[in-house]
């Protein structure tokens, strides 16, 4: 039987019966959702507890209108400053944020609130459900992938049984790389085609090192990296990064990046410089060692 606990989802800026419906569909897939209906007296209160219960999650979803409106009464300040400031000092232990809004939202604004996903409102709760399964496992691991993960062998230097996850939502690219590393070195490839399909596969084959573009639907690489890193299980993949720009696409802060092996490739990418990114970062993980 699986003994795992659900996982814990904040919900805040909901001022509406959509906050009602939201917590009810979470608490319907099986998870806890925990519902604070005012930003403002959230951020006007002191320390991190709620009714004597020290606020922790693993999941915050975030309305980003209900941040806009609060900013502006505060005269401005910006949003990413107000998340920041709640994420770090009052909710310790909140692990990743899925961010809801109205309206465009910038890849630096979700990459300095910590944002590993944008739902455009309204939006269909089967979106919001593949999320959440998906990071229950990576957070709550059950038995059997704790066992499944402690049983992956790290390929020796030199060999060509590693596997690799490319991903990559253009299929003529993703088909060309992975033909490139099938031919070219052996190596055992898996294709997804979005960044929430790069986690599932993750999961369910264990890759050694994913090779993964940057603009993709779902999840972006760098969001699909925040997520294993935050994730409980013990193996991390190295990771080889695709992109026509990816000098300029960089995150500035990249602490979640630390302890990772990163290499890149420019698109149009050469062939002998993406087999040697790729051998590279294998090459530079250490051993994975079973975990008791």
């Amino acid at each position: 039987m699986d003994q795992r606990r659900p996982l814990r989802v904040l919900i805040i800026g909901q001022q509406n019966s959509f906050g009602q419906v939201l917590a009810a569909n979470v608490r319907c897939w099986g998870y806890e959702a925990v519902l604070l209906s005012s930003t403002l007296a959230m951020l006007a209160g002191k320390g991190s507890r709620l009714a004597g219960e020290e606020l922790e999650a693993d999941v915050l979803l975030y309305d980003l209108d209900e941040a806009f409106r609060i900013s502006t009464l505060m005269g401005g300040r910006d949003t990413s400053t107000l998340l920041e400031m709640n994420g770090k000092e009052r909710w310790p232990h909140l692990r990743l944020v899925i961010a809801l809004s109205s309206r465009s939202v910038s890849r630096f604004t979700l990459e300095q609130i910590g944002a590993v996903a944008l739902l455009y409102k309204p939006f269909e709760m089967g979106r919001l459900q593949r999320y959440l399964r998906v990071l229950q496992r990576l957070f709550i691991a059950s038995p059997d992938d704790e066992a499944s993960f402690r049983a992956t062998s790290w390929p020796a230097i030199g060999s060509t049984n590693a596997r690799i996850l490319v991903v990559d939502d253009d299929v003529q690219v993703a088909e060309a790389v992975q033909q490139c590393l099938v031919e070219e070195a052996g190596y055992e490839v898996v294709v997804a085609h979005d960044g929430v399909e790069a986690l599932e596969q993750y999961l369910a084959w264990h890759p050694h090192c994913i090779v993964t573009d940057l603009i993709m639907p779902w999840m972006n690489g760098y969001q699909v990296m925040r997520c294993l890193m935050a994730g409980s299980l013990h193996t991390v993949p190295a990771f080889v990064v695709m992109s026509a720009l990816t000098q300029f696409e960089v995150p500035l802060n990249r602490s979640y990046l630390k302890g990772n092996v990163v290499a890149y490739v420019d698109k149009p990418f050469h062939i002998d410089h993406l087999l040697a990114a790729v051998e590279q970062a294998l090459h530079n993980v250490p051993e994975v060692t079973a975990t008791a």
